[in-house]
């Protein structure tokens, strides 16, 4: 913002911050820059991260919120992520995140009305009971205040949470680690306008700011 800022002193040196404020919100709408942080913009028009919600994940999510009204609840395919990865998975998970002392409730609810549903699982668990012909649901823990966004009427995580988590929850997925993981990161980055503020406030939420911030920074550096 300081560098917009220094920029149009050059030429109008009375120029006044609401001004400046006005053009930079023009700028934006016109698809010219966009905003990735607090006073940090960069070339280019806003992309914003809109997957493909499926069947499936409407109906689970509609049955979630028929049976806990009030419950804030978020639900994503990691099909979302495979399209960048280098190996691509035969199958996907899907997890749905619940306010922390739900847990127990929606798995129970959820494992009477299908199959293959699992509570905060290990690797270990996943590898010696999920049916891995059939899409896995994962049941954890919603971190509070985490970054959501609304998509064809269901609650998802932002495209900020998703690469936290990924880069955090290692046992978690252990399938998408490794140069996958690079893979993702670089793929999300070029398609989508990651806004780092959100990203690092939301690391910062599960305490793992300084891991998450050396991680994304690696992959920029390359």
């Amino acid at each position: 913002m300081n560098d917009i800022f220094s920029f149009y002193q050059k030429y109008e040196s009375k120029v006044k911050k609401t001004t400046i404020n006005w053009r930079i919100y023009t700028l934006i709408d016109n698809g010219i820059i966009q905003r990735i942080g607090r006073g940090k913009y960069k070339l280019g028009k806003q992309k914003g991260f809109k997957p493909v919600v499926s069947e499936e994940i409407q109906s689970l999510y509609l049955k979630l919120k028929e049976e806990f009204p009030f419950l804030d609840i978020s639900i994503w395919s990691t099909k979302w992520v495979a399209q960048w990865m280098l190996h691509i998975p035969n199958n996907y998970e899907t997890i749905i995140e619940v306010e922390k002392g739900s847990e127990e409730n929606v798995f129970y609810f959820l494992s009477g009305v299908r199959d293959n549903v699992f509570l905060n699982p290990s690797k270990d668990i996943l590898d010696k009971y999920a049916n891995r012909n059939e899409s896995i649901v994962i049941i954890k823990n919603l971190i509070t205040d985490a970054p959501l966004q609304d998509v064809e009427q269901v609650k998802v995580p932002s495209i900020e949470k998703i690469l936290v988590d990924l880069i955090v929850d290692t046992e978690l997925y252990a399938t998408y680690q490794g140069r996958d993981l690079d893979s993702i990161i670089e793929n999300a980055f070029q398609y989508n306008t990651i806004k780092k503020d959100t990203l690092l406030r939301y690391a910062d939420r599960r305490r793992k700011k300084p891991f998450v911030k050396e991680r994304i920074y690696k992959n920029e550096n390359k």
